[in-house]
C-alpha cells in the first residue's frame, strides 16, 4: 500500500467478536441484530472514554485502536464487565457476549482502516480468549506491568492461523473480570430492552417488583398473576430475579410459552413461534425433556393459563423413528434432509436430542457405540446445546426411538 492518506504507527489493538452470532441469529435474527446494534451504540462512548478510536464494525466483529496499551486494556475490561451486568439474569439463549484480543503492533493506517500483523494477531488472540473474558500478547502484558493490577494467565506460545511465528498469549476469565474493580463508564441514553444502563437495570427490576411486577398493560394482571405463580413454584428467587425472568419472558417474539416442572422446581419458556398451540405444544415438550416430567402451562403469550400437568406424547413415544414425532424441534429440524432420510440411511446409526430443540444424527459409523457416541458429541457440541441448561440425550438408536431412557452416554446396544 502507498500514497496519500497511507502511513505507519504502533498502536494498541482491540479486535472483539460476539461469541455464538450464527446461532443467535439462527434463533431470533431480528433480536439477535438489533442487540448487535445496541452493543455496538454502547461500546463506542466508552472506547471514547479511554481515548480510544472504534475503527470498524463489521458484521459481528468490532476493531478498536488505543495510543496507549494501559487505555486498551482499560477498555477492554470495561466492555466485559458492563456487558456482563447487561447479560445477569437474561436467558442464555438471549445473551450476547464478547470475546476480546489485546494486541500491540505495528500497523498501516489507510483513509481510517488498520492493516498488518498487529491487527491480525489481535484478531488471532481474541479466538483464543474465553467467552466474556480477554486474551492479550506478551507485548501487551509487558507494557501494562506496574501500572494495573491485573493477573493474566499465561497460555504460553500458540500456533494461530496465518502468523508464521507463535503467538505468547495471556488470558483474563469472565470470573477475573468480574473482581476486578468496576471501571467508571460513561452513560448513554436508555433504550428500553435493548442495552440496559447497569444501574437503570437495577432500579428497573426493583420498581417491577414494588409494582407487583406489572410488567406489560394492557395486561397487567396477566403479568401480577404469573409472579405469584412464579413465587409459589420457585419461592428461592429473589424480587430483581423474579422480575427480570418475568421481563426476559416478556421479551421473547411471540407466539411464546411459560411451563413449571413442579417436581423439580424450575421452569421453561420457548418463543418464537407459528400459533399459540405450537407454542404450548413445543414448550411442555422441551420442558419434559428438560426436566423428566410433566410440566404445566403458566402462560401463553400474555395470558396467564394455570393448567395441571400434562404428559407429552411425543417424549413418551418409543416406536420406530418418524420425523413427525420428534418432540421439541422446529419444522426446519423436521425436514432437515438427513432427518428425512434417516430410516433409510445406512447402519451402524444413532441420533441425540437436546431440549433447546437441537437433533444431532450419525449414520454409517462402524459399531453402534460409535454412532451414539458421535451424535451425542455432535449435540452437545452444537452453539445452542452448549450455551444451555441440561445435556443432550440418545434419541434413537438404529430404527428405534429411546428418549424416555433418558441416556446421555453410548450403551451399544438397543
Amino acid at each position: 500500500m502507498s500514497g496519500a492518506g497511507v502511513k505507519r504507527m504502533l498502536t494498541a489493538i482491540v479486535m472483539a467478536d460476539v461469541v455464538g452470532y450464527s446461532r443467535l441469529m439462527g434463533a431470533d435474527e431480528a433480536g439477535a441484530l438489533r442487540r448487535l446494534k445496541a452493543c455496538r451504540a454502547a461500546v463506542a462512548p466508552t472506547v471514547a472514554r479511554f481515548n480510544g478510536r472504534l475503527v470498524d464494525a463489521t458484521g459481528d466483529s468490532l476493531l478498536m485502536e488505543f495510543s496507549s496499551v494501559v487505555d486498551a486494556v482499560e477498555a477492554a475490561v470495561a466492555i466485559q464487565q458492563a456487558l456482563s451486568l447487561e447479560n445477569a439474569g437474561l436467558a442464555a439463549e438471549r445473551r450476547l457476549e464478547l470475546r476480546l484480543g489485546v494486541n500491540i503492533g505495528d500497523v498501516i493506517v489507510e483513509n481510517g482502516a488498520l492493516y498488518g500483523d498487529g491487527v491480525n494477531v489481535a484478531a488471532r488472540l481474541q479466538a483464543l480468549a474465553p467467552a466474556g473474558g480477554l486474551c492479550v500478547s506478551r507485548a501487551a502484558v509487558e507494557q501494562i506491568q506496574g501500572k494495573l493490577d491485573i493477573a493474566f494467565v499465561p497460555l504460553g506460545p500458540q500456533t494461530v492461523k496465518n502468523i508464521a511465528r507463535p503467538v505468547e498469549a495471556f488470558a483474563l476469565s469472565p470470573a477475573a473480570v468480574a473482581a476486578l474493580p468496576r471501571r467508571d463508564l460513561p452513560r448513554r441514553p436508555a433504550r428500553r430492552r435493548a442495552w440496559r444502563v447497569p444501574v437503570a437495570a437495577a432500579l428497573g427490576a426493583l420498581v417491577l417488583a414494588l409494582a407487583g411486577y406489572r410488567l406489560w398493560s394492557p395486561h397487567a394482571d396477566a403479568a401480577a398473576q404469573l409472579a405469584d405463580a412464579l413465587t409459589t413454584h420457585e419461592p428461592g428467587l429473589d424480587p430483581e430475579r423474579r422480575a427480570r425472568l418475568l421481563a426476559d419472558y416478556r421479551a421473547l417474539k411471540p407466539h411464546r410459552a411459560f411451563a413449571f416442572a413442579p417436581k423439580a422446581g424450575s421452569h421453561w419458556w420457548s418463543g418464537d413461534w407459528p400459533s399459540p398451540a405450537d407454542a404450548e405444544e413445543k414448550a411442555l415438550e422441551r420442558c419434559q425433556m428438560r426436566f423428566g416430567e410433566p410440566c404445566a402451562l403458566a402462560a401463553l403469550d400474555e395470558t396467564f393459563v394455570d393448567k395441571s400437568p400434562r404428559e407429552m406424547p411425543r417424549v413418551g413415544y418409543g416406536g420406530k423413528f418418524d420425523p413427525e414425532r420428534i418432540p421439541g424441534v422446529r419444522k426446519a429440524v423436521a425436514q432437515r434432509a438427513d432427518v428425512v432420510g434417516y430410516a433409510e440411511a445406512p447402519e451402524a446409526k444413532a441420533a441425540a436430542i437436546h431440549s433447546r430443540g437441537v437433533l444431532a444424527i450419525s449414520t454409517g459409523a462402524r459399531t453402534l457405540a460409535q454412532a451414539e457416541a458421535r451424535a451425542l458429541k455432535l449435540c452437545n457440541d452444537d452453539d445452542a446445546a452448549r450455551d444451555a441448561d441440561g445435556v443432550c440425550y440418545l434419541y434413537a438408536i438404529g430404527d428405534d426411538v429411546v428418549l424416555s431412557r433418558r441416556l446421555i452416554a453410548p450403551v451399544g446396544d438397543k
